[in-house]
This record gives C-alpha cells, sequence and structure tokens, in this order.
C-alpha cells in the first residue's frame, strides 16, 4: 500500500484541506445518524448536535474548495475524494444541502483570498 504522498497535498493544498473537511463532515453526519436512532436518544442529543453543527457550516466552504481545486489546482484528485465525501454527506444529512445555495458566494471568496495571497508574495518578494 502506497503512502500518503505529501507533494501532492502541498501542490493542491485547498483540496486537501477541503477533503479533510468533507470526509470529517461524512463521519460526523453518519454518527449524528447512528446517535439519534438509539431509543434513548435524550441521552446522546448533544453529542449529535455538536456533531453537526461544524459539519453543517462547514459543507458548503468545503465543496467551494474542492470545485476549485478541480478548476484551478494542477492534483484534481483530492477534488474529487472531496467531491465524493461531499455526496457521502448529502446521503446521510440532506440538511446540510441547503448550504449550497451560498457556493457562489464561497467560491468567489476563495479566488479572492488565493489572489490576495499570490499578490502578497509577489509584493514581499
Amino acid at each position: 500500500m502506497r503512502s500518503f504522498n505529501v507533494d501532492a497535498a502541498k501542490a493542491a493544498p485547498i483540496g486537501a484541506t477541503s477533503a479533510l473537511v468533507l470526509a470529517v463532515a461524512a463521519v460526523s453526519c453518519a454518527v449524528f445518524r447512528l446517535l439519534l436512532q438509539h431509543p434513548n436518544a435524550n441521552v446522546g442529543r448533544w453529542a449529535a448536535a455538536a456533531l453537526l453543527v461544524p459539519a453543517y457550516l462547514l459543507f458548503s466552504p468545503a465543496v467551494a474548495g474542492c470545485l476549485y481545486s478541480l478548476l484551478f489546482e494542477r492534483r484534481t484528485a483530492f477534488g474529487l475524494i472531496g467531491l465524493g465525501a461531499a455526496g457521502l454527506t448529502l446521503l446521510a444529512m440532506l440538511i446540510v444541502a441547503d448550504g449550497l445555495l451560498v457556493l457562489p458566494f464561497w467560491f468567489l471568496a476563495i479566488i479572492g483570498v488565493v489572489k490576495f495571497l499570490r499578490w502578497r508574495t509577489r509584493k514581499t518578494a
């Protein structure tokens, strides 16, 4: 089995980060569903909410990061992995889909931050 390629993550940092966030969101949503299936759901209600809120807030920016990775980064594997994890997240918990309404704004924000960082590094160099 091949080990994790650090150079690939350095070549596509936004895609790698987004894929990691979406994988965590998919696991969080799956655990949320499992915790609420228990007959005594009152016991795990706070733990379930603690899992769902970060997944809900980070889902849309992470999907935008994966789309950015597919379009503009040299290595697109992380973008594809992230979109697969996004699909699993949507299968586990459909409530996160309403965050996709603001997806164009997150995409523009990511492009703006990347352009600013590139401008800043050129200015200091």
